[in-house]
């Protein structure tokens, strides 16, 4: 297992890498500056703004002097948040969105695998036909969608949860979000536990174990759930990273100050730090997150761990 997680950031350490370089291309080269607006500078003002912010220097300069600040944990000032760093930004926006993805995580994990449990106890009657059908449901609709209903229904109709903000002191504007994200996950983990479960109840020492007698729930926790959670822990991993930046999504509708609201108010005004440092922790979070992932398939599947 050590000789995996090893291997595993020896190849995030470049990866990382090249996706601060891409970033920072993709943005310098990005029609616009974070200095446009709708009265123009004059060019001594713009060229002091440039200088102060070190955006006179060549692009290889600025990448060099980047990553350097970025591997003293600092990402440097925004351009547009003037009285903030970026640091700043994302200590306030962060936890709102980890809070998000993570609730989202368990209550997809939770539905996704209890449903599949329950799909495969049923296997062939009408149960697990109508699971399988509303699992599908679940992975097809996006958040944009179920968001907006779930307000419509259950804060505007119903008043049951508010409408959007945090409220100090209550749980309750954490329902909705949390529900929204999590409901594609939760149709995808469960349709992943299903195939498994049916795949590893139609193995030959499965077969003999029934027709031994074995009753189906020892046959289910004993030898057939742990194996068939392998390609679901596998889904999980970019999963967890979707539901951070997804949230971006579901921060907007639901008017919540998360990173992706940083996020997307810096990409609109090009404000270069504040993007590259939220891209930066965005691809930070995936690759430990598909590093968790690959650790947890390799105590499910213990021949993985020499691959």
């Amino acid at each position: 297992m050590l000789g995996l997680i090893t291997r595993r950031l020896l190849m995030a350490i470049p990866t990382l890498l090249a996706i601060i370089i891409i970033s920072f291309l993709l943005m310098r080269f990005a029609p616009g500056g974070p200095f446009d607006g709708e009265r123009p500078l004059s060019p001594q003002v713009r060229a002091a703004l440039e200088s102060a912010y070190g955006l006179d220097k060549s692009i290889a300069e600025q990448i060099i002097l980047y990553i350097g600040r970025m591997l003293q944990g600092d990402f440097g000032p925004s351009l547009v948040y003037r009285d903030f760093t970026v640091n700043e930004l994302i200590a306030q926006g962060l936890p709102i969105s980890l809070l998000i993805g993570g609730l989202a995580l368990v209550l997809a994990s939770m539905i996704g695998i209890s449903g599949g449990l329950w799909a495969a106890t049923k296997a062939g009657q009408a149960a697990d036909e109508v699971l399988m059908l509303i699992a599908t449901l679940l992975t097809a609709l996006p958040t944009f969608v179920t968001g907006p209903i779930l307000v419509l229904t259950f804060a505007m109709v119903l008043g049951w949860f508010p409408v959007s903000g945090v409220e100090e002191g209550s749980v309750l504007w954490l329902v909705l979000p949390v529900i929204a994200l999590s409901l594609p996950v939760a149709g995808a983990v469960m349709k992943l536990v299903r195939a498994g479960l049916a795949t590893q109840l139609s193995q030959d020492h499965l077969r003999s174990a029934r027709a031994r007698g074995l009753p189906l729930m020892k046959r289910l926790f004993r030898h057939a759930l742990r194996p068939a959670l392998v390609p679901a822990a596998s889904y999980l991993g970019p999963a967890a990273a979707g539901l951070l930046t997804g949230a971006v999504v579901i921060e907007t509708i639901f008017g919540l100050p998360g990173l992706g609201r940083y996020f997307v108010q810096g990409a609109l005004n090009r404000d270069y730090p504040l993007v590259l440092g939220v891209v930066t922790l965005y691809a930070g979070l995936i690759i430990l997150f598909n590093l968790l992932a690959d650790i947890i398939y390799g105590w499910l599947d213990p021949r993985m761990r020499d691959q």
